[in-house]
C-alpha cells in the first residue's frame, strides 16, 4: 500500500500517493531549478503551484489519494519547465534578454497623456524624464505645433501594448506577467 502524502497547492490541501509527490516535487523542482535567482522566481512559483492546484480541484471531492498518471496530465496541461535557466547567475543570461527584438509600442504604465514619451523611453532604454525633457527641448527649438503633430501622429500610429507579451516587447526583454 502507498503512503498518501499532503501538499498544499495555491491554498488547498491535496493528499497525493507517494508516485504523484515525486512528480509533482520534480516538477517544481526543475522550475525552481531553471528561474534560478530570477528576481520573481518566488512569485513564478507561487504561481506554478496556484494553478496546479486550480486544474486539481476539477475533479471535485475525491477519496482517494491523486495518482501518478492524474498528476502527470495534470502538470502536461500547466506546461513545461524545462529550457535554459533564467536567474542573473548565468554570464550570458543580460545578452539573451537584450538581444530579443524591441517593439515600439505606447504604454499605460506611467503615462501622462497617451503613453507615448513611455514607450519612447521602454523603446530607447532610457528614462521617461529624459524623454519628456527632449520633447519639450525639441518643441521649444523646433516650433511647437511640428512636435504636438509628431506626438498626435504617434498617438494612432504606435499601438498600445495591452498584454504581458507586448510590454515585454517594448522592453525588449522577459518580464513578468503583470498585466495580461
Amino acid at each position: 500500500m502507498k503512503t498518501a502524502i499532503s501538499v498544499d497547492l495555491g491554498g488547498t490541501s491535496y493528499s497525493l500517493d507517494q508516485d504523484a509527490f515525486l512528480t509533482l516535487h520534480a516538477y517544481l523542482d526543475r522550475a525552481a531549478e531553471r528561474l534560478g535567482e530570477h528576481p520573481d522566481r518566488d512569485e513564478v512559483l507561487a504561481g506554478l503551484e496556484r494553478s496546479i492546484g486550480t486544474k486539481l480541484a476539477r475533479g471535485g471531492e475525491r477519496s482517494a489519494p491523486i495518482g501518478a498518471a492524474e498528476i502527470a496530465a495534470t502538470l502536461r496541461e500547466v506546461g513545461k519547465v524545462d529550457g535554459p535557466r533564467l536567474g542573473p547567475e548565468r554570464a550570458d543570461a543580460r545578452s539573451d534578454f537584450e538581444s530579443r527584438p524591441r517593439r515600439l509600442y505606447r504604454l499605460d504604465d506611467g503615462k501622462k497623456i497617451a503613453g507615448v514619451c513611455t514607450g519612447i523611453a521602454a523603446y530607447a532604454d532610457l528614462d521617461v524624464g529624459l524623454v519628456r525633457a527632449l520633447v519639450v527641448l525639441a518643441a521649444f527649438f523646433t516650433g511647437f505645433f511640428l512636435v504636438v503633430a509628431l506626438y498626435v501622429g504617434l498617438m494612432f500610429l504606435v499601438p498600445l501594448a495591452r498584454t504581458s507579451t507586448e510590454i515585454a516587447a517594448a522592453h525588449g526583454a522577459l518580464r513578468s506577467a503583470q498585466r495580461t
